[in-house]
């Protein structure tokens, strides 16, 4: 019996439980969950999960958490989210907005572990998970797209994002994905029959960004491939490859799907290009200068501790127009601070050095390897670029991406350097995992008291008349869809 123990106890430890659960909260959140709302509650259900199966059965990734000088600097970073969450005007929702992201963090490191024991057979599974929600998500769009025809209904931007409150939200979500789903493509093999659906998979997500006029998404992705370029270099060729091919295919797709067959049956093209240039002529940055104005003002008001994580929404409620930036680095900024934004940066350039230090480690013959890391550094400088024209790092599903494509970046850096778990002193690492703990188990128990909050919310319960009266004004969403401080 010590045997079986034993074997159930490695099967366990070389599981890759972290990296699977959160493909599979995106998945569900692609073709089973309706809106903003109920993405939100899905992806703070899957924090609590992650984060209890952390302290059961991971330990090692809380003695990680805030190790070498890019934890250090996370530490700081979100320490001074605690400090001036406690200076907002509502620092319990300010707490929240610090304990999610937190969390996020922690999953990402736990997906970290899978991927590093696993490697590039781990991102096949997290590419295969996503791809299969993709294909069952493109289901959706052709049984939209075939009703506008027998129906006699005329096919809508939102058809293309069936399941998100905003197109946007769904935007954000293929900026993230997109990189996986062609790098899916490539570990492939040509002779089998399920690479076509994935290409097939790749090329909707294409056209769902060219019908949608995702300019964010289509700048960040194309500021990507520039940086994979340079960097990888002749590398990164196949990949690169493949993906121009999946994105002429899906210009294909769009001019005989939303040109070509309406015109057949006697009904007008989309026009979505046309009217994306129209749309950038008349305004280029779509009413974010008055977002990115306020953002400075509040820089400058407040430039040490910010007016607290989630409350851009409140100070900027007057311009009717959003409940954030529309830009990563002012978001930051103004509500965490510039001391904050400024460890955030260092932390995010110390990582993308280490996956450079990694891609230039991987060897000439090793193909696998290569479409990995122009994949990851694909995604990883799509989401920054992206990220400073849209709210990619707010929204639930979007968020959930990130953490994915963070935890599989780390996670291959780690395989491809053959880091060996170090020897520490007896109970050297005690101390690290102790503090992990604490600040897990609470911020989990800040996510749990939300749920009375949801439960109203997605009861449609009115507000209470204290809530009426601090809300006269605009409601704006940020972590609800229709969001109140």
């Amino acid at each position: 019996m010590p045997g079986v123990a034993t074997q159930r106890g490695l099967r366990l430890q070389n599981a890759i439980f972290f990296a699977v659960l959160l493909c599979a909260a995106l998945f569900a959140n692609f073709v089973l969950v309706p809106g903003h709302d109920w993405q939100r509650m899905l992806e703070i259900a899957v924090l609590l999960l992650g984060g209890a199966g952390v302290l059961a059965l991971r330990p090692a990734v809380l003695e990680r958490l805030f190790s070498g000088a890019q934890g250090k600097l996370l530490a700081a970073f979100f320490l001074l989210g605690v400090a001036g969450s406690t200076v907002a005007y509502a620092p319990g929702l300010a707490s929240l907005e610090v304990a999610i992201i937190f969390m996020l963090y922690v999953f990402a490191v736990a997906v970290a572990g899978d991927v590093a024991r696993r490697g590039p057979e781990a991102l096949r599974l997290v590419g295969q998970i996503i791809a299969a929600a993709g294909a069952l998500y493109t289901i959706k769009f052709f049984v939209a797209y075939c009703a506008s025809f027998s129906q006699d209904i005329p096919l809508a931007v939102d058809d293309f994002t069936p399941g998100f409150s905003n197109i946007r939200q769904f935007n954000h979500a293929q900026t993230s994905t997109l990189p996986l789903l062609v790098l899916l493509c490539c570990l492939t093999p040509r002779t089998s029959r399920l690479r076509w659906l994935w290409l097939g998979v790749t090329a909707y997500w294409w056209l769902a960004l060219y019908a949608t006029s995702a300019r964010g998404s289509l700048l960040g992705l194309g500021v990507a491939c520039i940086a994979v370029a340079l960097v990888a270099k002749r590398a990164a060729w196949p990949y690169l490859k493949t993906l121009a091919f999946t994105a002429l295919l899906g210009v294909l797709a769009y001019v005989v799907l939303l040109d070509l067959v309406p015109i057949l049956f006697g009904k007008h093209p989309m026009n979505a290009l046309a009217y994306s240039i129209e749309r950038t002529a008349t305004d280029p940055a779509s009413g974010r200068m008055y977002l990115w104005r306020r953002a400075f003002e509040l820089i400058m008001q407040h430039p040490l501790l910010g007016v607290g994580p989630i409350h851009f929404a409140h100070n900027a409620h007057d311009l009717h127009i959003g409940a954030h930036p529309h830009d990563w680095l002012l978001q930051i900024a103004s509500e965490w601070g510039l001391p904050a934004l400024a460890c955030l940066l260092a932390a995010v350039g110390l990582g993308l050095r280490a996956l450079a230090r990694a891609g230039s480690r991987v060897e000439t013959k090793d193909a696998v390897n290569h479409a990995v890391f122009a994949a990851l550094l694909l995604a990883a400088v799509a989401i920054l670029a992206d990220g400073l024209v849209s709210g990619l790092f707010v929204m639930p599903q979007s968020q959930l991406a990130i953490a994915l494509v963070l935890g599989c970046a780390m996670g291959w850096v780690r395989n491809v350097m053959n880091e060996a778990p170090q020897k520490a002193a007896p109970g050297a690492g005690m101390l690290p995992c102790i503090a992990g703990a604490v600040l897990v188990i609470a911020a989990l128990a800040g996510l749990a008291s939300i749920w009375p909050q949801a439960r109203a919310r997605l009861e449609g319960e009115p507000m209470s008349a204290a809530q009426e009266a601090a809300n006269t004004g605009p409601r704006w969403p940020r972590l609800w869809r229709e969001g109140y401080f």
